[in-house]
């Protein structure tokens, strides 16, 4: 059963809403839901970045605009685009804390909860307060002072143009041989659809509390895929002599762990929150998006 907190008594008053890089497969649809926004007397808070990206002249008419994001209190941000998009709207508020409501313009979009096709009637029910979020799992990592938060995965990466890396990994006090690899993947349940799954690792359920590693291109026949629990915390070391290791957090270079250094991850305490429709089940989409994709 999915671990949802019910929110459907809420009416939506104001949201946020950005977009796809690629403006011509979006601008229709934003301005159905500034629309549609307008009809049910909802506060549309709009980004400086997307009146210039679609040359909305009448972007007052429909809301608030604003230069940045990050200070605006709303019930939820509409992301339209696919996952990356998503991601994208997550970190635009702090912490993650602000909940996302994905409309998939993407290859996969997993994360999201409608198409354009549902765009008014759909997103009309959903503004009416029919609707639930699904908390997700975050990764909190922690290098030489830097903290950061992740909603797919933290990965640790062979440098561009270089050899191997040889990165130990630790948990629970419990030390692991080290290995010669490209790299290596801490994924949330959220992400293990993502890089985790292309390097052979587990698909783990929205449901669960836990985390899965994996390794990039192992050059050894004894690494296995881990799943961590919620308290459970990972120590990786960069054993590699001589070369720093790349670090992204959610596909976002993030800067070096220096050789002889070590990256320490957990499941953070605050969860992200993500506006699905009611009775949104993991394994239908699972199965929608990778088994048996729309033809």
């Amino acid at each position: 059963m999915e671990k949802y907190a019910r929110s459907g008594a809420a009416l939506v008053t104001k949201i946020a809403v950005i977009s796809h890089r690629q403006s011509e497969a979006t601008r229709e649809a934003l301005l159905r839901v500034l629309e549609l926004c307008r009809e049910l007397s909802i506060e549309a808070v709009i980004p400086q970045l997307e009146v210039e990206k679609y040359s909305l002249e009448e972007a007052g008419s429909f809301g608030t605009v604003v230069p940045l994001l990050e200070e605006v209190q709303v019930d939820f941000c509409v992301a339209l685009g696919g996952d990356g998009t998503i991601l994208r709207a997550f970190r635009r508020f702090p912490e993650m804390q602000t909940p996302v409501l994905g409309v998939n313009f993407g290859r996969v979009g997993f994360l999201s909860a409608i198409g354009p096709e549902d765009i008014p009637e759909g997103l009309r029910s959903i503004f009416q307060g029919g609707y639930e979020t699904l908390d997700l799992s975050l990764i909190e990592m922690e290098n030489a002072g830097d903290r950061a938060l992740a909603l797919n995965d933290v990965v640790v990466h062979k440098p561009d143009g270089g050899s191997v890396v040889r990165l130990a990994y630790s948990t629970g006090g419990v030390e692991f041989d080290a290995i010669s690899c490209d790299g290596m993947v801490l994924s949330t349940p959220a992400g293990s659809t993502a890089y985790n799954l292309s390097n052979g690792g587990p698909v783990l359920s929205l449901s669960l509390d836990a985390l899965a590693l994996t390794a990039i291109a192992p050059h050894t026949l004894q690494f296995r895929a881990m799943v961590m629990g919620p308290t459970e915390k990972l120590v990786i070391g960069n054993e590699t002599i001589g070369s720093a290791a790349a670090i992204y957090v959610d596909g976002r270079n993030r800067g070096l762990l220096a050789s002889g250094s070590s990256l320490k991850l957990s499941m953070a305490s605050q969860k992200a929150h993500l506006v699905k429709p009611p009775g949104a089940d993991f394994y239908l989409t699972l199965r929608d998006r990778f088994i048996q994709p729309p033809r």
